[in-house]
């Protein structure tokens, strides 16, 4: 039977792009330099919509973790808000890839990340780029829009046509 660790959660924030992204990072207690995973979320979504949860899971396993919010979303700064940029986001997870790698408190050496729906799929893309790191996880990724599109069938994709028109609009 393992021991679960106690937890402590610290707001950070950490440099991306032209901005910065919020994040909290969960570090067990009792355990000298922890192996570390990195958590992002899917879409628009931010860490509050439970990436905590796993987040303390990991921690309480031992494993520090650090779960952030791209840039234009929640509490990260950058502007115009609520921008889907994947370009953007992508950079975003190389930012907390920083960020972990400065920290002396943790295994730098020993650096997982973990992605859920969007951030799935970036996970796969930032782990494809960084062969330095020790595992990656994606939860239900989203890989691919029009096989996406496809599962949906034509009367939900139709009727996120008004959406995705509205976006491209503002995006221009």
């Amino acid at each position: 039977m393992t021991t679960a660790h106690s937890v402590t959660r610290h707001d950070i924030t950490f440099p991306s792009g032209d901005s910065t992204c919020a994040g909290w990072l969960y570090l067990p207690t009792g355990v000298t330099s922890p192996p570390v995973v990195i958590l992002g979320h899917g879409l628009g979504a931010t860490r509050e919509m439970r990436l905590d949860a796993f987040a303390e899971r990991f921690a309480q396993a031992g494993i520090a973790a650090v779960a952030f919010t791209y840039r234009h979303f929640g509490d990260s700064g950058g502007h115009p808000r609520q921008l889907l940029s994947i370009k953007r986001q992508l950079s975003d997870w190389d930012a907390a890839l920083a960020y972990v790698k400065a920290r002396p408190d943790v295994d730098r050496s020993r650096i997982a990340v973990w992605g859920s729906s969007f951030g799935g799929g970036h996970a796969i893309t930032v782990a494809s780029r960084h062969p330095e790191l020790r595992a990656a996880v994606a939860q239900c990724p989203f890989t691919d829009g029009l096989a996406s599109a496809l599962a949906l069938g034509p009367v939900a994709s139709l009727r996120m046509t008004p959406v995705v028109a509205r976006d491209m609009a503002a995006r221009v």
